[in-house]
């Protein structure tokens, strides 16, 4: 029989969605464990620290220090194949992501919070069934996200998160806010490394930054703020904001993925409100998880062993809102902001300013500035 390209029996039927099987994503599922092992032996042998340097399979076998270089070429193929690497003509090279978040020798770097995170979230995945059948042993105090241990354990991830083009954005944000340039305080709830502080302080040359985490956080903080030369600019709130003074007269009070750990998240509002200036803003920035607890798709994944055992912390939709608003604040912007697990909701909202009945002229100002 002579092959017939026109012959429609070897056309692809609708089977073949797209091109692909239907089913073929059950695939992508079955190698996602394959790809975060990768990821994770490259961080452990500091691979992309190598590669940056030297690209050839027998040079990099000699500086892990490994004799058997088949099984090397195996394991640098697969980081190929899975984007960590490039390789051209025999000789490897890292990939864009690899060279600037996964090298030590680079600001950005996110190894470390790759590493934080995966204690986290896995922890409890190969238990998913028992889970259901018997209630899980109380957590640890250590990996408790109530606990400080955790948080001094994370804080390295974080700055290299906070470095690697989240502060910036964030701290843009907050000097497009009306009037930020006359800002004077500034309180950041939950700074953690700091480096979102400092760089909003570096935007507001006004501005005098309080920082507010537990001592461990506020110790990298403090470095950071020191080899920035900042340390005049920023004064430190060591402990656990729900039971610190955090003064008065604040501007504005910035809130990014740290309202979690409120006790009483309507009466902490209260407290924020409080603690601002008439006319001052209060910025939230979390997720805002939503359609029956099922998006965004990223955060949901990422939360539920977590869940499991007792610490989903995470807010529906529109919860920070109605504190918010029901503790006297006008809600005056929201938009979805795009974060490291899915869209995020950016709210702003201000105290009301009365003089003379005469509320202030902010409140109803449309931010096209942030849009």
């Amino acid at each position: 029989m002579i092959y017939d390209p026109t012959n429609s029996i070897l056309e692809p039927s609708a089977f073949f969605t797209g091109g692909r099987l239907p089913f073929a994503t059950l695939a992508e599922w079955l190698v996602a464990p394959v790809r975060l092992a990768l990821l994770e032996l490259a961080i452990e042998l500091e691979l992309p620290d190598i590669v940056a340097h030297t690209g050839t399979l027998p040079a990099i076998a000699a500086k892990i220090g490994i004799s058997r270089q088949d099984k090397l070429a195996y394991i640098l193929d697969a980081m190929t194949a899975a984007g960590l690497l490039q390789k051209e003509n025999g000789s490897y090279r890292n990939a864009t992501i690899t060279d600037a978040y996964l090298r030590k020798d680079k600001p950005a770097y996110l190894g470390e919070l790759v590493i934080s995170l995966k204690a986290m979230q896995h922890r409890n995945i190969h238990r998913f069934k028992d889970c259901l059948f018997s209630e899980f042993s109380p957590v640890a105090t250590g990996d408790s996200l109530h606990d400080a241990e955790h948080w001094k354990r994370s804080a390295k991830g974080l700055a290299g998160y906070q470095k690697a083009g989240v502060a910036d954005a964030m701290a843009g944000i907050a000097a497009s806010l009306p009037g930020a340039e006359r800002f004077r305080s500034v309180l950041d709830l939950g700074c953690g490394p700091g480096i979102t502080s400092l760089r909003i302080g570096q935007h507001l040359p006004r501005v005098h930054m309080v920082l507010c985490d537990f001592p461990h956080a506020l110790q990298l903080a403090e470095q950071e703020a020191d080899a920035a030369g900042l340390l005049g600019k920023v004064s430190f709130l060591p402990g656990d904001y729900n039971r610190l003074d955090w003064g008065a007269g604040h501007d504005l009070i910035w809130t990014c993925q740290s309202l979690y750990y409120a006790k009483d998240l309507p009466s902490f509002v209260e407290r924020i409100y409080a603690a601002l200036n008439p006319g001052g803003f209060f910025v939230s920035i979390h997720e805002g998880i939503r359609r029956e607890n099922t998006e965004p798709a990223l955060m949901t994944l990422s939360r539920v062993s977590l869940a499991l055992e007792g610490q989903d912390v995470s807010f529906v939709e529109g919860y920070i809102a109605d504190a918010a608003i029901q503790a006297g604040f006008s809600r005056i912007y929201k938009r979805n902001l795009p974060m490291l697990f899915g869209d995020a909701d950016l709210e702003v909202f201000q105290k009301p300013l009365k003089t003379e009945g005469i509320q202030c002229r902010f409140c109803k100002l449309h931010y096209s500035v942030l849009q």
